[in-house]
């Protein structure tokens, strides 16, 4: 049995276990009160209840639940909630939903991929700590892939680096392109104090580095496009401002589109989603078997509003 001394008056019960315990949320909450396991003042009281100054907070609940988050145990506060597209003993590859960072190096925020995909190996019991192989931004979803060993990671960093992955996006975009399939070559140039790039015909100064991004029009209706994206490079935010240089900016993207449409339309994350990922020819004594093998994540959420006009 824990017992919580009230120093200060609270806003409710609920909020402060919450904030005091980030594992009891509040469907977890709702089921121990109604066991009779939480108790304010010797009493069962509701979870909006005001808390005061000098009351008695008794929680007849496992301590499991009452971790408080740090470096060590962030990725038990994540959500349990992953999306797994194929596995086996060298290659995770799962589903990254929009708006979750893939990790976050001061683990302030709990709810990333990496915790999530440590959460899911921790409640199965499987001694597992898998890494990243490559990044998504948060606002993008889709496949990522991780290492379940250090040879294997090596490797991968090799495949991402040598660019010897074919990799696929979907997206919406604001306009219609004016060729249905076209290769375009640019130049990237990224300031990475604002994290911010910008796109030009010609080199900026040393630090820009050349693009070629291959646009192919599915479908469009209106003055919306529905695009299929190959990344023959892949820099940094590569896709979003190329497209938006090109006047055709995703939809619900913040940095490189139109805030005020995206606005009107209610869009909280960009509609673009890293759809394929594939092997070439893999001429590896102990990797051979992924040779020429692909990955495709379900159909994002925005093709279906696409399909429904909803734009």
């Amino acid at each position: 049995m824990k017992q919580i001394h009230i120093q200060k008056n609270e806003a409710s019960l609920s909020g402060f276990l919450s904030a005091t315990y980030p594992m009891l949320k509040t469907g977890t909450l709702n089921k121990f009160l109604r066991n009779n396991k939480i108790k304010l003042n010797g009493k069962k009281v509701p979870l909006n209840t005001p808390l005061k100054k000098g009351d008695i907070i008794n929680l007849f609940i496992d301590d499991s639940y009452l971790e408080k988050p740090n470096i060590n145990n962030a990725f038990k506060f994540s959500s349990k909630n992953l999306e797994i597209i194929y596995e086996d003993d060298n290659l995770l590859v799962v589903n990254k939903p929009a708006g979750i960072p893939v990790n976050d190096d001061n683990w302030q925020n709990f709810d990333t991929l990496i915790n999530r995909v440590k959460n899911y190996y921790y409640i199965n019991n499987i001694d597992r700590s898998p890494a990243l192989c490559h990044r998504l931004d948060t606002g993008t979803q889709g496949l990522v892939m991780l290492a379940k060993n250090e040879t294997f990671l090596k490797f991968m960093l090799d495949m991402f680096r040598d660019k010897s992955l074919e990799k696929e996006y979907i997206c919406i975009v604001k306009g219609i392109p004016k060729k249905k399939n076209a290769l375009y070559s640019a130049y990237l140039t990224k300031n990475a104090k604002q994290g911010y790039v910008t796109i030009s015909d010609k080199s900026k100064d040393n630090n820009s580095k050349p693009i070629q991004t291959q646009v192919t029009l599915l479908e469009s209706y209106n003055d919306y496009s529905l695009l299929k994206v190959g990344l023959i490079t892949g820099r940094t935010h590569q896709i979003r401002a190329h497209l938006a240089y090109l006047n055709m900016p995703v939809l619900g993207d913040s940095r490189y589109g139109i805030n005020s449409l995206n606005r009107q339309l209610k869009l909280k994350y960009q509609t673009l989603c890293s759809r394929k990922i594939a092997f070439g020819k893999i001429d590896h004594p102990e990797y051979g078997y992924l040779s020429g093998k692909g990955f495709i994540c379900p159909d994002p959420w925005f093709v279906e509003s696409f399909n429904k006009r909803e734009f």
